[in-house]
């Protein structure tokens, strides 16, 4: 071992499922291509509600009213900077938030989808995306393991 190269556990991700008359918000950085489900890594000493609750007021300037766990999806993730890729533990939430109405982009773009117009979005991170294409999602399969 290295010191440019430390020991890495997996890093823990939460996003929202957030849903609007059958549609689900994605946003987009304004430096990238790629949409994502609101969210973001989890910061040290921070509690993954609150993580959940900052990254949402950050992206979309709008404020939680419930927020219930729906999954955890293991994914191999490939973050900028962190090198090599690392192993992220995604945790969702179906989110309810205070007025959906209301939100508007932080640093790029939110957008409400329906299923097939997310269907058609490069939804990231991949794994997490095929999941919820595929209908994985489900009361009963709340741990999506990793595919190599």
């Amino acid at each position: 071992m290295t010191a440019t190269s430390p020991v890495l556990g997996p890093l823990v991700g939460v996003y929202g499922l957030v849903g609007d008359c059958e549609r689900l918000l994605a946003v987009r950085d304004s430096d990238v291509a790629a949409y994502r489900l609101p969210g973001g890594l989890v910061r040290v000493g921070e509690t993954v509600e609150n993580a959940l609750r900052r990254t949402l007021r950050e992206q979309v300037h709008s404020h939680v009213a419930c927020l219930d766990f729906c999954a955890a999806v293991e994914v191999r993730a490939q973050h900028a900077d962190i090198q090599p890729a690392v192993f992220e533990l995604a945790l969702l939430f179906d989110v309810t938030l205070t007025d959906p109405g209301a939100l508007r982009a932080g640093h790029g773009e939110a957008r409400w989808g329906t299923d097939s117009e997310l269907s058609h979005l490069d939804l990231r991170p991949t794994a997490l995306a095929n999941w919820l294409r595929a209908g994985g999602l489900t009361g009963e399969h709340p741990w999506w393991p990793a595919r190599s």
